[in-house]
Protein backbone atom coordinates (compact mmCIF):
# COMPACT_ATOMS: atom_id res chain seq x y z
CA UNK A 1 0.00 0.00 0.00
CA UNK A 2 1.26 3.64 -1.27
CA UNK A 3 0.02 7.27 -0.96
CA UNK A 4 1.21 10.30 -1.90
CA UNK A 5 3.31 10.52 -4.94
CA UNK A 6 1.96 13.85 -5.89
CA UNK A 7 3.08 12.81 -10.04
CA UNK A 8 3.25 16.21 -11.83
CA UNK A 9 3.49 18.98 -8.40
CA UNK A 10 5.66 21.67 -8.74
CA UNK A 11 6.13 22.00 -4.70
CA UNK A 12 8.70 19.23 -4.47
CA UNK A 13 10.14 16.09 -6.30
CA UNK A 14 7.88 13.44 -7.37
CA UNK A 15 10.25 11.19 -6.81
CA UNK A 16 8.90 8.18 -8.46
CA UNK A 17 9.72 9.85 -11.79
CA UNK A 18 13.08 8.50 -10.99
CA UNK A 19 13.77 4.67 -12.34
CA UNK A 20 16.14 4.62 -9.39
CA UNK A 21 13.36 4.65 -7.16
CA UNK A 22 10.80 2.60 -9.01
CA UNK A 23 13.70 0.13 -8.79
CA UNK A 24 13.21 -0.04 -4.94
CA UNK A 25 9.89 -0.20 -5.07
CA UNK A 26 9.61 -3.38 -7.27
CA UNK A 27 10.90 -6.13 -5.15
CA UNK A 28 7.95 -5.22 -3.14
CA UNK A 29 5.17 -5.38 -5.65
CA UNK A 30 4.77 -9.30 -4.92
CA UNK A 31 1.60 -8.81 -3.63
CA UNK A 32 -2.12 -9.72 -4.80
CA UNK A 33 -3.45 -6.15 -4.19
CA UNK A 34 -2.06 -3.30 -4.39
CA UNK A 35 -3.94 -0.50 -2.77
CA UNK A 36 -2.87 2.98 -3.31
CA UNK A 37 -4.46 5.41 -0.84
CA UNK A 38 -4.68 8.85 -2.91
CA UNK A 39 -2.79 11.99 -3.97
CA UNK A 40 -1.33 9.86 -6.59
CA UNK A 41 -1.50 12.81 -9.01
CA UNK A 42 -1.45 16.60 -7.58
CA UNK A 43 -3.90 18.50 -9.45
CA UNK A 44 -3.82 21.21 -7.50
CA UNK A 45 -0.26 22.21 -8.61
CA UNK A 46 0.46 20.91 -11.51
CA UNK A 47 -1.46 20.41 -14.63
CA UNK A 48 -3.63 17.24 -15.33
CA UNK A 49 -1.08 16.58 -18.72
CA UNK A 50 1.71 16.92 -16.65
CA UNK A 51 0.85 14.77 -13.61
CA UNK A 52 -0.76 11.96 -16.05
CA UNK A 53 2.52 11.67 -17.96
CA UNK A 54 4.47 11.61 -14.91
CA UNK A 55 3.03 8.75 -13.23
CA UNK A 56 4.51 6.39 -16.85
CA UNK A 57 7.07 4.60 -15.11
CA UNK A 58 4.76 3.61 -12.13
CA UNK A 59 2.25 2.28 -14.39
CA UNK A 60 4.54 0.66 -16.61
CA UNK A 61 5.63 -1.23 -13.43
CA UNK A 62 2.48 -2.00 -12.05
CA UNK A 63 1.22 -3.27 -15.53
CA UNK A 64 4.08 -5.72 -15.52
CA UNK A 65 4.12 -6.76 -11.97
CA UNK A 66 0.08 -7.20 -11.44
CA UNK A 67 -0.89 -9.22 -14.54
CA UNK A 68 -4.23 -11.21 -13.02
CA UNK A 69 -4.07 -9.59 -9.84
CA UNK A 70 -5.77 -6.64 -8.80
CA UNK A 71 -5.03 -2.23 -8.31
CA UNK A 72 -7.31 -0.72 -5.52
CA UNK A 73 -7.50 3.04 -5.99
CA UNK A 74 -8.93 5.63 -3.56
CA UNK A 75 -9.04 9.43 -4.21
CA UNK A 76 -7.07 12.08 -1.88
CA UNK A 77 -7.94 15.59 -1.87
CA UNK A 78 -4.94 16.46 -4.29
CA UNK A 79 -6.63 14.29 -6.73
CA UNK A 80 -10.21 15.14 -5.47
CA UNK A 81 -11.19 16.28 -9.52
CA UNK A 82 -11.49 12.69 -10.20
CA UNK A 83 -14.01 12.42 -7.56
CA UNK A 84 -15.75 15.24 -8.93
CA UNK A 85 -15.40 14.84 -12.09
CA UNK A 86 -16.98 11.13 -11.72
CA UNK A 87 -20.24 13.05 -10.06
CA UNK A 88 -20.41 15.77 -13.04
CA UNK A 89 -20.54 12.42 -15.46
CA UNK A 90 -22.94 10.71 -13.38
CA UNK A 91 -25.17 13.98 -13.85
CA UNK A 92 -24.47 13.91 -17.68
CA UNK A 93 -26.01 10.79 -18.16
CA UNK A 94 -28.85 11.03 -16.10
CA UNK A 95 -29.73 14.33 -17.75
CA UNK A 96 -28.67 12.57 -20.99
CA UNK A 97 -30.75 9.22 -20.36
CA UNK A 98 -33.51 11.03 -18.44
CA UNK A 99 -33.23 7.41 -15.90
CA UNK A 100 -33.20 7.35 -11.91
CA UNK A 101 -29.15 7.73 -11.14
CA UNK A 102 -29.52 4.28 -9.10
CA UNK A 103 -29.99 2.57 -12.12
CA UNK A 104 -26.89 4.44 -13.67
CA UNK A 105 -24.39 3.75 -11.31
CA UNK A 106 -23.28 0.09 -13.07
CA UNK A 107 -22.43 2.09 -16.16
CA UNK A 108 -20.53 4.81 -14.10
CA UNK A 109 -18.78 2.16 -12.74
CA UNK A 110 -16.61 2.49 -15.93
CA UNK A 111 -16.15 6.64 -15.97
CA UNK A 112 -13.50 8.11 -17.55
CA UNK A 113 -10.71 7.55 -15.29
CA UNK A 114 -11.66 3.88 -14.44
CA UNK A 115 -11.45 3.58 -18.22
CA UNK A 116 -7.87 4.93 -17.84
CA UNK A 117 -6.88 2.82 -15.45
CA UNK A 118 -8.06 -0.17 -17.48
CA UNK A 119 -5.65 1.04 -20.51
CA UNK A 120 -2.75 1.86 -19.09
CA UNK A 121 -3.26 -1.34 -16.34
CA UNK A 122 -4.26 -3.74 -19.36
CA UNK A 123 -4.46 -7.19 -17.84
CA UNK A 124 -4.70 -5.85 -14.19
CA UNK A 125 -7.93 -5.82 -12.27
CA UNK A 126 -8.92 -2.31 -11.19
CA UNK A 127 -11.40 -0.78 -8.94
CA UNK A 128 -12.02 2.86 -7.59
CA UNK A 129 -13.17 3.31 -3.74
CA UNK A 130 -13.85 6.34 -1.64
CA UNK A 131 -13.47 7.50 1.13
CA UNK A 132 -12.47 4.26 2.35
CA UNK A 133 -11.75 0.33 1.56
CA UNK A 134 -11.74 -2.25 4.09
CA UNK A 135 -8.74 -5.00 3.43
CA UNK A 136 -8.25 -8.44 6.24
CA UNK A 137 -9.94 -6.20 8.58
CA UNK A 138 -7.88 -3.33 8.38
CA UNK A 139 -9.90 0.01 7.09
CA UNK A 140 -7.89 2.14 4.78
CA UNK A 141 -8.33 5.55 3.57
CA UNK A 142 -6.40 8.82 2.43
CA UNK A 143 -7.59 11.03 5.66
CA UNK A 144 -7.96 14.39 4.19
CA UNK A 145 -11.00 14.97 6.28
CA UNK A 146 -8.55 15.43 9.37
CA UNK A 147 -7.61 19.26 8.04
CA UNK A 148 -11.35 20.27 9.39
CA UNK A 149 -10.17 19.62 13.09
CA UNK A 150 -6.16 20.55 12.80
CA UNK A 151 -7.20 23.61 11.88
CA UNK A 152 -7.97 24.21 14.76
CA UNK A 153 -3.87 24.44 16.49
CA UNK A 154 -1.15 26.62 15.80
CA UNK A 155 -0.84 29.72 14.68
CA UNK A 156 1.70 29.45 11.77
CA UNK A 157 -0.34 31.38 8.47
CA UNK A 158 -1.50 28.68 6.51
CA UNK A 159 -3.43 27.22 9.41
CA UNK A 160 -5.01 30.68 10.39
CA UNK A 161 -5.83 30.98 6.96
CA UNK A 162 -7.49 27.40 6.93
CA UNK A 163 -8.92 28.04 10.24
CA UNK A 164 -11.06 30.82 8.81
CA UNK A 165 -12.13 29.46 4.92
CA UNK A 166 -12.99 26.01 6.83
CA UNK A 167 -15.42 27.88 9.36
CA UNK A 168 -16.73 29.82 6.97
CA UNK A 169 -17.45 26.54 4.90
CA UNK A 170 -18.86 24.26 7.71
CA UNK A 171 -20.46 27.10 9.90
CA UNK A 172 -18.02 27.84 12.81
CA UNK A 173 -15.74 25.57 14.80
CA UNK A 174 -18.20 23.82 17.51
CA UNK A 175 -20.14 22.44 14.04
CA UNK A 176 -19.62 18.64 13.53
CA UNK A 177 -19.91 18.49 9.77
CA UNK A 178 -21.81 15.81 7.66
CA UNK A 179 -19.85 13.92 5.22
CA UNK A 180 -21.75 16.34 2.84
CA UNK A 181 -20.28 18.63 4.54
CA UNK A 182 -17.08 17.50 4.35
CA UNK A 183 -17.21 16.92 0.92
CA UNK A 184 -18.39 20.12 -0.64
CA UNK A 185 -15.52 22.27 1.57
CA UNK A 186 -13.09 20.28 0.32
CA UNK A 187 -14.76 20.84 -3.05
CA UNK A 188 -14.58 24.24 -2.78
CA UNK A 189 -10.80 24.52 -1.52
CA UNK A 190 -9.52 22.46 -4.08
CA UNK A 191 -11.61 23.35 -6.82
CA UNK A 192 -9.89 27.22 -6.67
CA UNK A 193 -6.14 25.59 -7.21
CA UNK A 194 -7.19 23.28 -9.89
CA UNK A 195 -8.45 26.02 -11.41
CA UNK A 196 -5.50 27.77 -11.29
CA UNK A 197 -2.90 25.11 -11.64
CA UNK A 198 -4.62 24.50 -15.15
CA UNK A 199 -3.70 27.67 -16.23
CA UNK A 200 -0.77 27.57 -18.92
CA UNK A 201 2.30 27.66 -16.06
CA UNK A 202 3.63 30.52 -15.85
CA UNK A 203 1.03 32.74 -18.03
CA UNK A 204 0.28 36.08 -15.81
CA UNK A 205 -2.91 35.38 -14.59
CA UNK A 206 -1.29 31.86 -12.59
CA UNK A 207 1.61 34.16 -11.03
CA UNK A 208 -1.09 36.22 -10.48
CA UNK A 209 -2.63 34.38 -8.10
CA UNK A 210 0.20 32.84 -6.58
CA UNK A 211 1.29 36.15 -5.68
CA UNK A 212 -1.75 36.77 -4.07
CA UNK A 213 -1.39 34.38 -1.76
CA UNK A 214 2.18 35.16 -1.10
CA UNK A 215 0.72 38.81 0.42
CA UNK A 216 -1.64 37.36 2.32
CA UNK A 217 0.83 34.84 3.77
CA UNK A 218 2.38 37.68 4.71
CA UNK A 219 -0.42 39.83 6.01
CA UNK A 220 -1.03 36.78 8.25
CA UNK A 221 2.22 37.05 9.48
CA UNK A 222 2.26 40.59 10.24
CA UNK A 223 -0.65 40.09 12.01
CA UNK A 224 0.13 37.07 14.41
CA UNK A 225 3.69 38.63 14.89
CA UNK A 226 2.93 39.00 18.90
CA UNK A 227 1.62 35.28 19.07
CA UNK A 228 4.19 33.97 17.15
CA UNK A 229 6.98 35.19 19.67
CA UNK A 230 5.43 34.21 22.38
CA UNK A 231 4.93 30.64 21.14
CA UNK A 232 8.54 30.67 20.22
CA UNK A 233 9.65 31.96 23.91
CA UNK A 234 7.32 29.16 25.16
CA UNK A 235 9.48 26.80 22.89
CA UNK A 236 12.69 28.31 23.85
CA UNK A 237 11.26 28.04 27.93
CA UNK A 238 10.48 24.44 27.75
CA UNK A 239 14.41 23.08 26.80
CA UNK A 240 17.46 22.62 28.38
CA UNK A 241 19.39 24.62 26.22
CA UNK A 242 21.42 23.52 23.20
CA UNK A 243 25.05 22.08 23.53
CA UNK A 244 27.59 24.06 23.43
CA UNK A 245 29.40 24.74 20.35
CA UNK A 246 26.17 23.57 18.12
CA UNK A 247 22.72 25.14 17.49
CA UNK A 248 19.92 23.09 18.35
CA UNK A 249 17.59 21.39 16.46
CA UNK A 250 14.05 19.39 17.87
CA UNK A 251 13.86 15.89 17.59
CA UNK A 252 10.22 14.33 16.90
CA UNK A 253 9.90 13.55 20.83
CA UNK A 254 10.67 17.15 22.13
CA UNK A 255 14.33 16.37 22.91
CA UNK A 256 17.14 19.09 22.02
CA UNK A 257 19.69 17.85 19.99
CA UNK A 258 23.08 19.16 18.39
CA UNK A 259 23.01 20.67 14.91
CA UNK A 260 26.76 19.84 13.60
CA UNK A 261 28.12 21.70 10.91
CA UNK A 262 28.10 18.62 8.61
CA UNK A 263 24.66 19.45 9.50
CA UNK A 264 24.34 23.15 8.23
CA UNK A 265 26.29 22.04 5.56
CA UNK A 266 23.17 19.20 4.45
CA UNK A 267 20.57 22.83 4.99
CA UNK A 268 22.56 24.82 2.94
CA UNK A 269 22.88 22.29 0.00
CA UNK A 270 19.05 21.42 0.06
CA UNK A 271 18.34 25.04 0.37
CA UNK A 272 20.92 26.04 -3.04
CA UNK A 273 18.93 22.84 -4.88
CA UNK A 274 15.44 24.28 -4.19
CA UNK A 275 16.74 27.27 -5.88
CA UNK A 276 17.72 25.29 -8.43
CA UNK A 277 14.70 22.93 -8.75
CA UNK A 278 12.49 25.98 -9.17
CA UNK A 279 14.15 28.40 -11.50
CA UNK A 280 14.37 24.74 -13.39
CA UNK A 281 10.79 23.93 -13.13
CA UNK A 282 9.58 27.59 -13.59
CA UNK A 283 7.85 27.39 -10.01
CA UNK A 284 5.66 29.81 -9.06
CA UNK A 285 6.46 31.23 -5.35
CA UNK A 286 3.26 31.94 -3.13
CA UNK A 287 2.74 28.05 -3.47
CA UNK A 288 3.61 27.10 0.38
CA UNK A 289 0.75 29.10 2.18
CA UNK A 290 -1.74 28.03 -0.31
CA UNK A 291 -1.12 24.49 -0.03
CA UNK A 292 -0.95 24.98 3.48
CA UNK A 293 -4.49 26.87 4.16
CA UNK A 294 -6.17 24.94 1.16
CA UNK A 295 -4.33 21.52 -0.03
CA UNK A 296 -2.93 20.21 3.12
CA UNK A 297 -2.91 22.28 6.91
CA UNK A 298 -0.65 19.69 8.64
CA UNK A 299 2.93 19.98 7.46
CA UNK A 300 5.21 16.55 7.44
CA UNK A 301 7.69 17.82 9.92
CA UNK A 302 4.82 18.75 12.43
CA UNK A 303 4.50 16.59 15.33
CA UNK A 304 3.01 13.23 14.88
CA UNK A 305 0.49 13.66 18.34
CA UNK A 306 -1.72 16.51 16.40
CA UNK A 307 -2.55 15.08 13.18
CA UNK A 308 -3.29 11.78 14.83
CA UNK A 309 -5.89 13.07 17.32
CA UNK A 310 -7.79 15.22 14.83
CA UNK A 311 -7.51 12.05 12.84
CA UNK A 312 -9.05 9.92 15.26
CA UNK A 313 -11.83 12.57 15.50
CA UNK A 314 -12.88 11.42 12.11
CA UNK A 315 -12.81 7.97 12.55
CA UNK A 316 -15.07 8.39 15.86
CA UNK A 317 -17.22 10.97 13.84
CA UNK A 318 -18.10 8.44 10.97
CA UNK A 319 -18.40 5.16 13.01
CA UNK A 320 -15.38 3.93 11.19
CA UNK A 321 -14.16 1.92 14.41
CA UNK A 322 -16.73 0.22 14.88
CA UNK A 323 -15.49 -2.09 11.85
CA UNK A 324 -11.78 -2.34 12.94
CA UNK A 325 -9.25 -1.61 15.81
CA UNK A 326 -6.67 -0.89 12.90
CA UNK A 327 -6.79 1.82 10.30
CA UNK A 328 -3.82 2.79 7.63
CA UNK A 329 -4.09 6.54 6.17
CA UNK A 330 -1.95 8.61 4.60
CA UNK A 331 -2.36 12.52 3.85
CA UNK A 332 0.12 14.06 6.18
CA UNK A 333 3.36 12.48 4.44
CA UNK A 334 4.67 11.13 7.41
CA UNK A 335 5.01 7.52 8.09
CA UNK A 336 3.98 6.16 11.29
CA UNK A 337 3.75 2.10 12.53
CA UNK A 338 1.44 1.12 15.19
CA UNK A 339 0.58 4.36 16.74
CA UNK A 340 -2.43 4.63 19.58
CA UNK A 341 -4.90 6.91 19.35
CA UNK A 342 -6.09 9.29 22.11
CA UNK A 343 -8.92 6.67 23.10
CA UNK A 344 -6.42 3.94 22.84
CA UNK A 345 -8.97 1.96 21.39
CA UNK A 346 -7.29 2.14 17.34
CA UNK A 347 -4.08 1.61 16.16
CA UNK A 348 -3.10 4.03 13.08
CA UNK A 349 -0.35 3.05 10.46
CA UNK A 350 0.57 5.95 7.84
CA UNK A 351 1.72 5.40 4.10
CA UNK A 352 3.95 8.20 4.38
CA UNK A 353 5.24 9.71 0.74
CA UNK A 354 6.59 9.44 -2.13
CA UNK A 355 7.39 13.47 -2.86
CA UNK A 356 10.07 14.68 -1.45
CA UNK A 357 9.29 18.45 -0.52
CA UNK A 358 12.03 19.45 2.66
CA UNK A 359 10.42 22.37 5.60
CA UNK A 360 13.84 24.90 4.74
CA UNK A 361 12.24 27.67 6.76
CA UNK A 362 15.31 26.78 9.18
CA UNK A 363 18.01 24.02 10.02
CA UNK A 364 15.83 23.08 12.94
CA UNK A 365 12.71 22.43 10.01
CA UNK A 366 14.85 20.53 7.94
CA UNK A 367 16.36 18.18 10.35
CA UNK A 368 12.79 17.61 11.61
CA UNK A 369 11.50 16.99 8.08
CA UNK A 370 14.74 14.51 7.55
CA UNK A 371 13.87 12.41 11.26
CA UNK A 372 10.41 12.17 10.27
CA UNK A 373 8.99 12.61 6.85
CA UNK A 374 11.79 11.28 4.61
CA UNK A 375 9.92 9.84 1.15
CA UNK A 376 9.67 6.50 0.15
CA UNK A 377 7.85 4.30 2.37
CA UNK A 378 4.51 1.70 1.88
CA UNK A 379 2.88 -0.39 4.52
CA UNK A 380 2.37 -4.33 3.89
CA UNK A 381 -0.86 -6.26 4.90
CA UNK A 382 -0.70 -9.66 4.89
CA UNK A 383 -3.23 -11.59 6.32
CA UNK A 384 -1.14 -13.98 7.80
CA UNK A 385 0.29 -11.44 9.97
CA UNK A 386 -1.09 -9.99 13.11
CA UNK A 387 -0.78 -6.72 11.85
CA UNK A 388 0.42 -4.36 9.28
CA UNK A 389 4.09 -3.81 8.72
CA UNK A 390 5.78 0.05 7.80
CA UNK A 391 8.38 -0.41 5.06
CA UNK A 392 11.26 2.30 4.71
CA UNK A 393 11.99 1.63 1.50
CA UNK A 394 14.26 4.59 0.85
CA UNK A 395 16.32 5.36 4.80
CA UNK A 396 19.96 4.24 3.11
CA UNK A 397 19.30 7.74 1.15
CA UNK A 398 18.78 9.47 4.19
CA UNK A 399 21.41 11.89 4.29
CA UNK A 400 20.86 11.31 8.15
CA UNK A 401 21.04 8.04 7.91
CA UNK A 402 23.86 8.37 5.48
CA UNK A 403 26.10 11.03 8.00
CA UNK A 404 25.60 8.77 10.51
CA UNK A 405 26.98 5.65 8.49
CA UNK A 406 30.12 7.63 8.38
CA UNK A 407 30.52 8.64 11.53
CA UNK A 408 30.55 5.01 12.66
CA UNK A 409 32.78 3.69 9.84
CA UNK A 410 35.39 7.02 10.99
CA UNK A 411 34.93 5.51 14.78
CA UNK A 412 35.81 1.78 13.61
CA UNK A 413 38.87 2.84 12.17
CA UNK A 414 39.63 4.82 15.12
CA UNK A 415 39.28 1.52 16.89
CA UNK A 416 41.58 -0.57 14.46
CA UNK A 417 44.94 -0.98 15.81
CA UNK A 418 48.11 0.80 14.05
CA UNK A 419 50.16 -0.88 11.16
CA UNK A 420 52.65 -2.94 12.12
Amino acid sequence: MISDTHFGAWTGEDILRQRQNLALLAPHLDVDEVIFLGDMFDFLFGSTRNALVAADGLFDLLRERLQGRRFVFLAGNHDHHLVTRAAEEMLELQLASDEPIEELRAPMERNSFHRFLERRLEGVEVDIRYPTYMFGGILCTHGHYLDFYARRSGAAPGKLLARALWSIAVGGTDHEPTFEELEATIRMLTGLLFTIAQLPNGTRAQRRAFAGFQALEHAVRLGTAPVRGLEHAARVARRLGPPRGADAAMAGDGRVQAVMPAQMEMYEGAREREVERRRRTGAPTGGNVAKYALGQVVQPADPPGPPVEAFEKVVMHFGWAQETDKIVFAHTHRPLEDVRGPSGAVRYWNTGSWIYEPDLSSRQAYLRYLQNAWPGSAVLLDTDEPEPRLLRLRDHLNPLHQQATLAGAKDARALEPPDG
